[in-house]
């Protein structure tokens, strides 16, 4: 059966069909999930993962699954693509559309009706148009709060805590950019010493790498470099459920050791991979992206929620929240996401008409030429 096959993951990626999709949306409903007991006053039911002594809580667990995904398919882009605006536009369009979208309605919408200032007051204050500027900079410090709006709520009035690690992400994209157009991502063994080299760096030093100016983006960098290095390697990395299965006994039994963060990062990754290649659920494949939207959009209506139902418990709000930031992200996915997407090509279609151009103006130019001596 496919469910216990070990193969190469350049083998299961030739396959053509992964359940990524349902992946990154489980991971985005773990986010949500694990932001209950934060987001509200009554944390009645411990989190699962932290029950079952994994050390992290499931939003940490998700967000780093996400980031081991994000560094292989954003490694395996640029190397198809080979061509550095295609691939910053590219990602460009992934990231702002959704993110644009998400904090004009938060901030002029959401914030507009929550908030405990009479409308006109809180329109005019200068904090409401910040909490959209400053965030877009996507600087290394966001803007978390708006004038009156959620200020009563178990974490002091954060609008959306999720958007933190954006700012990290966007850095990722930055070093597989300034590597690709070095020509390190060309040479697969030049391209593993490096990553290995800044990984070192990171254990030794996560206060001076470049790009990564916070400590907690430094193990957001590891998983991502982790995504990129399985996917440089995928002709020796095996990945399935038995690798899974392996790799996570090892984690459980390195747990409290200095090894275990390494120990846990290659049992997610191998998870990650299994699920991917090695679960029959691709169908889901056909229904659209929707985990980035779930991601922006669970922490702002989770809030909600915990406005106006003070005294459920984190698994209540969670309950609560999914199926609203859900509604939010189909909206996003189909109104806003997959249109803009749809922009990719601009770049590749705006070299070829200036190479056709070029090639007109020199064709032109020989045919002068030509006349000339004649």
């Amino acid at each position: 059966m496919s469910l216990f096959r070990t193969r190469t993951l350049a083998e299961a990626s030739a396959q053509g069909q992964d359940n990524f999709l349902l992946l990154r949306l489980m991971a985005a409903s773990m986010v949500i999930y694990g932001h209950g007991n934060a987001v509200s006053a009554n944390a009645r039911f411990p989190d699962l993962f932290v029950w079952l002594g994994w050390g992290s809580y499931s939003g940490a667990i998700a967000v780093s699954a996400f980031f081991v995904i994000s560094g292989f398919m954003i490694t395996g882009s640029y190397v198809r693509r080979r061509h550095l605006p295609s691939f910053l536009w590219a990602r460009l369009l992934r990231i702002y559309p959704a993110y644009v979208f998400c904090l004009l309605v938060s901030a002029y919408l959401v914030g507009a009706i929550v908030t405990s200032l009479p409308l006109a007051d809180y329109l005019r204050d200068q904090q409401v148009w910040r909490y959209v500027s400053k965030n877009l900079e996507l600087g290394k410090y966001l803007a978390y709060h708006l004038p009156g709006v959620f200020t009563g709520n178990q974490v002091g009035g954060a609008v959306n805590g999720s958007i933190w690690t954006l700012p990290a992400e966007v850095r990722m994209y930055l070093w597989v950019a300034l590597v690709g157009v070095t020509g390190i991502l060309g040479g697969k063994y030049l391209a593993t010493v490096f990553i290995a080299a800044l990984v070192a760096w990171g254990v030794m030093r996560p206060a001076s790498i470049p790009l990564v100016p916070l400590a907690d983006f430094v193990p957001l960098a590891g998983y991502f470099a982790l995504g990129a290095f399985c996917f440089l390697n995928r002709a020796w990395v095996y990945v399935g459920w038995p690798v899974a299965l392996v790799t996570g006994i090892l984690a459980w039994l390195a747990h409290g050791s200095v090894v275990y963060p390494f120990a846990m990062a290659l049992a997610l990754a191998s998870f990650v991979f299994a699920f991917a290649y090695n679960t029959r659920c691709d169908r889901f494949n056909r229904l659209g992206d929707y985990s980035y939207g779930l991601y922006l959009w669970g922490f702002p209506i989770q809030q909600v929620v915990a406005q106006h139902v003070p005294g459920a418990s984190g698994l209540a709000n969670a309950a609560f929240a999914w199926p609203l930031a859900m509604v939010m992200a189909i909206f996003s996915w189909h109104m806003v996401e997959k249109p803009a997407l749809g922009l990719k090509a601009l770049p590749g279609k705006g070299y070829q008409w200036l190479a056709s151009v070029r090639g007109h103006a020199r064709r032109k130019t020989a045919l002068k030429s030509r006349e000339g001596e004649a």
